[in-house]
């Protein structure tokens, strides 16, 4: 596949035709599945085992009226927790379990993971928001050799993939490892309209973990400003996240009456989860007022709550281009039905907020009170990478917030241009798509060409491939520099329609200079580190799983001496002994020709 993200041109402009936003009447039901890795490698690359705490952060995290289900997996493939709807029982079965993961895994067979954990429960209705999230390390790596991996490789990416896209399926990966396949596992996302993030180590994933899981379920939220938020009478439940630093003092929450609240206050209605490093509070029918987290400040602090009153907004793609325009939109509801009171709408404030990781913008929501809704426009302030949307609508008695994380992508395409060799001089131009953000089939390329002098010539590329545009500029003036510019309009693959523009490229009349050759063709498989039967020792089997607790004949003991150093050894002795064995022999010939001179 083409990576679109080395692209050789800077965007000058990037112009699209606003996009409406489905918005459901409802807000659909959220299906979540978790599939996580357990090979040997994680041993290395997960030392700690912080996918067991992050796993009980999305436990505890998950709504009622979800369906959700927990696979691990390496050779083989089990249901550590089975899919089913979501409950207390339910929460604490996964909570149990998540002490089953290990590194003990022999291989990493993603294809039939993927298979197990969407085998049955899939299906395209609107009325569901699918998701499943991959956590790996490591590449496809089946015991039968490369080959078979390969294969296994292909056909997620040819039969698995299409299937989870026509299900409406989103798969949002998590690569653990400098040496895991981001190749496929971004491939996987981004055909998917998942999301794709690389989790630079382990201590990561928690909050990876929170942000996947609000993207599968987009729960309600209330504004947490310096720690403090605000809870009314229509909110049944709430949960806060509050993430804590390594030797900090622990949590405790501030109630309306002045009362303190700590682990210890655990009861039926307050449910306490503490981990080294967040602590997850569940309070059913919690007091109105003011509520304090008495803890460390931090952006991924959360309170969500169940509540009789959401807030219902346009749900944004999880890629888009840089430069989309959508028209975005925010109700509320009652008891799933829209309030249409405008007195009631006239007192609400509604704010979006737009952050990046270099800065923070703010803009406008405008009330329709025909459609009893908020609207605002965006994409134009939208910068490569990953942005924020923030929602809020409040007023003197309640406060709604809810957002969205979109993954900005500057440029789609690809393009070449060389210069041909040969008196005459010529120039040759081609571009290439990612197909997984453009219709090839829709597109359509246009170029302009510009001399010194001002003079202009238009051109339609030509598609001489399935992802191929050529053009053939003839006869140009020798030593004279052009400009040409490109337009390129077509559609994503939902439809939505895009008009992109680039920077002119200058021409030079310069033949390329030959790349030089690469060293190796292919890079260098990683060796994973052996697992030993000592830690092996430590860790609880399930019984499905028959690619675990590796032989003590894999147990290292000593220094471990490589091939090649073993093989230089045995020269250098070789050669040593060859040198005394001449030594020798010409001491030999010495005595013996003394003792003939004698005679």
């Amino acid at each position: 596949m083409l990576d679109f993200l080395k692209i050789a041109l800077p965007l000058a402009l990037l112009v699209t035709i606003p996009t409406k936003l489905a918005q459901a009447a409802e807000t659909p039901s959220s299906d979540v599945r978790v599939v996580i890795d357990v090979s040997g490698s994680m041993k290395k690359n997960d030392p700690k085992n912080l996918r067991a705490p992050a796993l009980r952060m999305l436990v505890g995290l998950m709504p009622d009226d979800a369906n959700s289900g927990v696979w691990t997996f390496a050779k083989m493939v089990n249901m550590l927790v089975p899919w089913q709807k979501v409950d207390d029982d339910w929460r604490q079965k996964a909570i149990e379990k998540s002490s089953k993961i290990h590194s003990l895994g022999l291989y990493t067979n993603i294809e039939l993971a993927l298979e197990k954990a969407t085998k049955t429960g899939i299906k395209n209705d609107p009325k569901q928001r699918q998701s499943l999230i991959l956590l790996s390390d490591g590449f496809v790596d089946l015991q039968p050799g490369q080959k078979a991996s390969e294969a296994s490789r292909q056909r997620i990416l040819n039969a698995i993939v299409p299937r989870l896209k026509a299900a409406n399926l989103a798969v949002h990966t998590i690569a653990l490892s400098d040496n895991a396949d981001h190749e496929l596992l971004k491939a996987i996302s981004m055909e998917t309209d998942g999301w794709y993030q690389q989790a630079n180590t382990a201590d990561d994933l928690q909050r990876i973990f929170l942000h996947m899981f609000e993207k599968a379920t987009q729960p309600d939220t209330v504004p947490l400003a310096d720690n403090q938020f605000k809870i009314d009478s229509s909110v049944n439940e709430m949960t806060v996240l509050a993430f804590r630093k390594a030797g900090s003092a622990e949590t405790q929450l501030k109630a309306p009456d002045g009362r303190t609240l700590t682990e210890l206050d655990q009861s039926d209605k307050l449910r306490w989860l503490h981990e080294d490093s967040f602590d997850l509070i569940t309070i059913e029918n919690p007091a109105t007022g003011e509520w304090r987290i008495d803890a460390q400040l931090d952006p991924d602090n959360r309170v969500m709550v169940v509540t009789d009153m959401k807030l219902e907004t346009s749900d944004l793609p999880n890629n888009v281009l840089k430069g989309e325009k959508f028209d975005f939109h925010a109700t509320l509801t009652d008891h799933g039905k829209p309030i249409t009171r405008n007195d009631f709408l006239e007192l609400v404030d509604g704010s979006l907020k737009q952050n990046s990781e270099l800065e923070e913008k703010q803009l406008s929501m405008t009330l329709d009170p025909q459609k009893s809704q908020f609207n605002a426009k965006l994409g134009e302030e939208f910068t490569a990478g990953r942005q924020d949307v923030i929602v809020t609508l409040k007023s003197a008695t309640f406060e709604r917030q809810r957002r969205q994380s979109i993954n900005v992508i500057a440029a789609p395409y690809y393009v070449d241009s060389e210069r041909l060799p040969g008196d005459s001089r010529s120039h040759r131009i081609q571009v290439q798509v990612e197909p997984t953000l453009i219709k090839q089939d829709s597109l359509s390329i246009k170029a302009l060409l510009r001399e010194e002098n001002g003079s202009e010539w238009p051109y339609e590329m030509q598609k001489t491939d399935t992802n191929n545009w050529q053009l053939t500029l003839t006869e140009l003036t020798k030593d004279a520099d052009y400009e040409l510019s490109l337009q390129l309009r077509g559609e994503t693959p939902e439809g939505r329609p895009v008009f992109l523009q680039a920077e002119p490229i200058t021409l030079k009349d310069e033949l390329a200079l030959e790349p030089a050759a690469e060293l190796f063709d292919e890079e260098l498989a990683p060796i994973l580190e052996p697992i030993t039967g000592e830690d092996a020792a430590d860790v609880d089997i399930m019984p499905l799983d028959d690619d675990l607790m590796l032989s003590e004949d894999n147990e290292e003991s000593g220094i471990s001496i490589s091939d090649n150093t073993k093989l230089l050894i045995g020269n250098a002795i070789i050669l040593a002994l060859l040198i005394a064995g001449v030594i020798w022999w010409r001491r030999q010939n010495a005595a013996t020709a003394a003792v003939g001179d004698m005679l």
